[in-house]
């Protein structure tokens, strides 16, 4: 049955992998009733009080297409477009919405060059297979400068793309916030650098513990923490044993999103060397934006759109694949106390006034309305 409720139109989010910064700034819509639907949950940040009755879990394309048509929502957005794996579930949304007649927002992060990532022709085929989805959306949403070229390759009307802060909304500027609250873990007597995300290679973590050596002949107390979990955690643990380290380069695992918070205020800088493969690359780099809000200076890399989310104010940025450009960065602002509070500051202030998670919902909240208002408006007519 739809999901009634007769004052608010219903908005069907359709997303494969969920975690908690992407669900809890849901909370903020109002004038749209949010059914989210979800693949997995497969990161472990998700407790009993981030889940309510607004999530409904789908296994197939099929199973996707049932259930939205169930729903029956006035607008409907779908998955990533540009990825092969995706395609039965996009279209598994876009038959629901052509069918019943229903808004469609394409949402896209994807910024590497398609012909790089699936080769001249298959990035010529799926371009072809989208076209028709680009054509029937009512709005189409890109989250970097890459998005965007991606987009247009399409062939995409223009007019319909616009750049918002969506999906990854940002953040709660009341959570991850400088204000110390008696939480904050002791990660040690030195400085301390943190890094969270995925413990694989792209992420720049090879790179990192190369840096961090350079760092530690400077800065004998310097100690490494590290949140997160991945194919690369075996290695870094052996490479850390091998050099000595064992004491200063500490993995924590999996850290709820609700805690981190705290992490990002125990630490002095937060440092995301990310790297690009002929795959992947950064798309927004949430961690990033997390540290600035937390008053924390960054040292991260001008890999794919860090640039288009840090500012030179708030962090360093530093070739990839460059350890020594990367502990020399660290090195410096580990030197100088007063360049990391001023960074942290002005980190801190962009965050709050871009990355707002409350506002940025809102944003588009309104043009959401405003697309199914003329909607209707054109109907009537």
């Amino acid at each position: 049955m739809r999901v009634v409720d007769h004052d608010r139109p219903v908005f069907a989010i359709v997303s494969t992998d969920i975690r908690r910064d992407l669900v809890a700034p849901l909370r903020h819509f109002t004038r749209l009733r949010v059914v989210h639907l979800y693949r997995q949950a497969p990161y472990g940040d998700l407790t009993p009080d981030d889940l309510d009755d607004s999530l409904i879990r789908y296994t197939t394309p099929l199973d996707l297409f049932r259930k939205l048509w169930q729903v029956r929502p006035d607008i409907v957005q779908g998955v990533e477009p540009f990825s092969m794996r995706l395609l039965p579930y996009l279209y598994a949304v876009v038959g629901a919405a052509v069918l019943r007649h229903i808004f469609l927002v394409i949402v896209t992060l994807e910024n590497r060059p398609l012909a790089s990532k699936h080769g001249p022709i298959f990035s010529s085929v799926l371009l072809s297979i989208l076209r028709p989805a680009f054509s029937y959306a009512q709005l189409i949403i890109h989250l970097n400068k890459g998005a965007r070229r991606n987009v247009l390759s399409a062939g995409a009307y223009e007019g319909k793309i616009r750049r918002l802060m969506y999906g990854t909304w940002g953040i709660d500027a009341s959570e991850f916030t400088p204000h110390r609250d008696g939480s904050e873990p002791y990660l040690g007597p030195g400085p301390v650098l943190l890094f969270v995300g995925r413990l694989h290679a792209e992420k720049g973590v090879f790179h990192l513990l190369d840096a961090f050596g350079q760092v530690k002949e400077q800065l004998p107390q310097v100690k490494l923490v590290l949140i997160g979990e991945g194919p690369g955690q075996t290695a870094m643990t052996d490479i850390a044993a091998h050099h000595g380290w064992a004491a200063d380069v500490v993995l924590k695992g999996t850290i709820k999103n609700r805690d981190l918070p705290s992490y990002f205020r125990a630490a002095d800088l937060f440092v995301a060397p990310s790297i690009t493969t002929r795959k992947w690359e950064e798309q927004v780099g949430m961690t990033n934006i997390q540290a600035m809000a937390c008053g924390v200076p960054v040292v991260s890399t001008r890999s794919g759109a860090i640039p288009e989310y840090v500012p030179e104010a708030a962090g360093i940025l530093v070739p990839e694949r460059d350890p020594e450009a990367l502990a020399e960065a660290i090195i410096r602002l580990l030197c100088d106390e007063s360049l990391r509070r001023r960074m942290g500051e002005a980190g801190r202030s962009y965050a709050v006034e871009h990355y707002d998670a409350r506002r940025n919902v809102k944003t588009v909240e309104d043009l959401l309305i405003q697309i199914v208002e003329e909607g209707s408006r054109e109907i009537e007519q």
